[in-house]
C-alpha cells in the first residue's frame, strides 16, 4: 500500500502548480492575467505613434561605476533616439576610464548636450546606485525637463524606443514606465540561469497585476525607467530609499502608493550588453539582492527554501522513488505544468530545449544563491557588488 507521505509529497506540488497556472495573479478569476504569459511585451501593445519629440524634454540619467567597457555603446544608442534629450552621466567614483570613454564618445559624435557629474563619496547610510541616482536627480530637477529616463550604463536602446514609450505613457496616462531589458543569453551559464531569473521575477511580481492602478503590487526594472519629472519636484524620492539595494522596485512602490499609474513590461528593444560568462558573476548579481528581497527575514528564507523544494524539486525526485502509476502520472503532470509556465520565457530568450528542461536544477542553484546572500549578510561583511560591501 502506498504510504500517506508518498501521496502527500505528490499531491501538494500538483495542487500548487494548478493554483499557480490557473488562479495565481488572476483578477476575479477571469483567466486573463497569467503570470507566465508574454502578453506584456511592449511591441505587442496597441497604441498610436505620434510626433511627441518636440513636446517633451528628457534628461537621461546614467549612474556609471567602472563601466569603461560598455559606456560608449550605451551613449551611441542614446544619440540615435530622435527626441529632445540631455544626457547626464553620474560618475559613481569610478577607478577606470569610464569618464574618459564617455567624453571621447560625445566628442566623436559631436554631441554637446551632456554633463558628466562626478559623484561625491558614498555616505555610510546610502547604497551605491541610489546615491548616484539621488545626485543625478538633485542636479536635473533644477532644469525644465518634462521626463527623467533612468538607464543602466550597459544598456543598448533600439531605434525610436524612447519615442514609443513616451507615446505609450501619454495614451495610458502613466507616470512611470519600466521595461525589463533583455539580458544577454549566449554563454552556457547565461542560458541556464538568465531565463529562470526573468521567470522568477515575473512570478514574484506578476506584471499584469503591477499594471493595474488599483492593485497595491508595484515593481520596476532598473535598466529602463521613464518617469514624469514632476514626481520628484516636491521631494527627491531617492532620499526615501537611501539604504535600499533594490532601487527599482522600491521607487516603483513609492510612486504607485502615491496614486500614480505605472506600467512594467518586457521588450526586445532594450538590451543589456553585460556578459556573464562564469557562474560566480551571476552568483554575485543575485546574492547582492536576494536576502533583501526577503526583508532580511530568516523565517521568509526558510519558507522560500521549502517552497522551492516542494514546487520545483519534489515532482522530479518523486519519479525516482515512487512506483505507483497514478502518483507517477501526477508528478509528470506537475512537471508538465512547470514547463508550460516556463515556455513563454524560454521562447522569448530562444534557448535550446536542454536548458528549458533544466528549470528544476536552475531553481536549486537560485536557492543556493539566496542562502549565500543570507550567509554573507549575517556572517560576513555583506554581499559584494562592484567593489562595495552591502550589509
Amino acid at each position: 500500500m502506498q504510504s500517506y507521505l508518498d501521496i502527500l509529497v505528490t499531491i501538494v506540488p500538483f495542487i500548487i502548480w494548478m493554483y499557480l497556472i490557473f488562479f495565481y495573479a488572476q483578477k476575479k478569476t477571469r483567466f486573463n492575467n497569467f503570470f507566465w504569459t508574454n502578453k506584456v511585451i511592449l511591441e505587442n501593445q496597441k497604441f498610436k505613434l505620434s510626433t511627441l519629440k518636440n513636446k517633451h524634454s528628457i534628461c537621461i540619467i546614467i549612474p556609471a561605476r567602472n563601466e569603461e567597457k560598455y559606456i560608449a555603446d550605451t551613449i551611441k544608442s542614446l544619440l540615435s533616439q530622435k527626441i529632445n534629450k540631455f544626457i547626464l552621466i553620474v560618475n559613481d567614483n569610478s577607478i577606470d576610464a569610464t569618464t574618459e570613454e564617455a567624453l571621447k564618445t560625445f566628442k566623436k559624435e559631436k554631441f554637446a548636450k551632456f554633463k558628466i557629474l562626478n559623484g561625491k563619496k558614498l555616505p555610510n547610510e546610502w547604497s551605491g546606485k541610489v546615491w548616484a541616482l539621488k545626485q543625478g536627480v538633485d542636479w536635473a530637477i533644477k532644469k525644465k525637463f518634462s521626463h527623467f529616463l533612468f538607464i543602466d550604463s550597459d544598456i543598448i536602446l533600439k531605434k525610436n524606443i524612447v519615442l514609443k514609450t513616451l507615446n505609450f505613457m501619454n495614451e495610458r496616462k502613466l507616470s512611470m514606465l519600466s521595461l525589463m531589458a533583455k539580458l544577454k543569453c549566449t554563454t552556457i551559464w547565461e542560458c541556464f540561469l538568465i531565463p529562470p531569473f526573468i521567470y522568477f521575477f515575473q512570478k514574484l511580481y506578476p506584471f499584469s497585476i503591477v499594471n493595474i492602478p488599483k492593485e497595491k503590487l508595484a515593481a520596476a526594472a532598473g535598466g529602463f525607467i521613464l518617469c514624469r519629472s514632476e514626481l520628484f519636484r516636491k521631494k527627491n524620492l531617492f532620499n526615501l530609499i537611501k539604504n535600499k539595494i533594490i532601487d527599482d522596485c522600491n521607487i516603483a512602490k513609492i510612486i504607485k502608493s502615491n496614486g500614480n499609474a505605472i506600467w512594467l513590461g518586457l521588450t526586445r528593444m532594450v538590451e543589456s550588453k553585460r556578459s556573464y560568462s562564469e557562474l560566480r558573476e551571476i552568483w554575485k548579481m543575485v546574492s547582492r539582492t536576494a536576502f533583501e528581497q526577503l526583508n532580511h527575514s530568516i523565517i521568509l528564507l526558510l519558507i522560500s527554501i521549502f517552497g522551492m523544494i516542494v514546487i520545483y524539486l519534489l515532482p522530479l525526485i518523486n519519479l525516482f522513488f515512487q512506483s505507483n502509476s497514478y502518483l507517477i502520472v501526477m508528478n509528470l503532470l506537475s512537471i508538465f505544468l512547470m514547463n508550460m509556465s516556463f515556455l513563454p520565457t524560454a521562447k522569448f530568450y530562444n534557448i535550446r530545449w536542454i536548458f528549458f528542461i533544466l528549470l528544476p536544477f536552475s531553481s536549486f542553484v537560485y536557492m543556493l544563491m539566496t542562502i549565500s546572500s543570507a550567509y554573507n549578510y549575517y556572517f560576513k561583511s555583506g554581499n559584494v557588488w562592484k567593489g562595495r560591501n552591502y550589509q
